[in-house]
């Protein structure tokens, strides 16, 4: 892990949610796309962790929450296309 993930995660770790979604919202709609894609990425990484059994009770929420998500839904299927425009 380099100095700037570490940085970015600690920003994440302190920041209000709401503001953050805020903040990521009024952010320009290309970066949003980009965005999403990185979420949608993280959130089937969790939910295959929940298949694999890969969590313990630190995660385990989560990944169930995005098993839950991903269950029935486009990302399933795999990578899910989003358009760089």
């Amino acid at each position: 892990m380099t100095v700037d993930n570490i940085t970015l995660l600690d920003d994440l770790r302190v920041a209000d949610t709401d503001t953050l979604v805020n903040v990521l919202a009024t952010e320009h709609r290309t970066h949003q796309q980009l965005l999403a894609k990185n979420i949608f990425a993280i959130v089937k990484h969790w939910s295959d962790a929940y298949e694999a059994g890969n969590y313990d009770a630190r995660n385990e929420a989560t990944v169930k929450l995005a098993h839950e998500m991903v269950s029935g839904s486009e990302l399933s299927k795999g990578d899910i296309y989003l358009p760089y425009i």
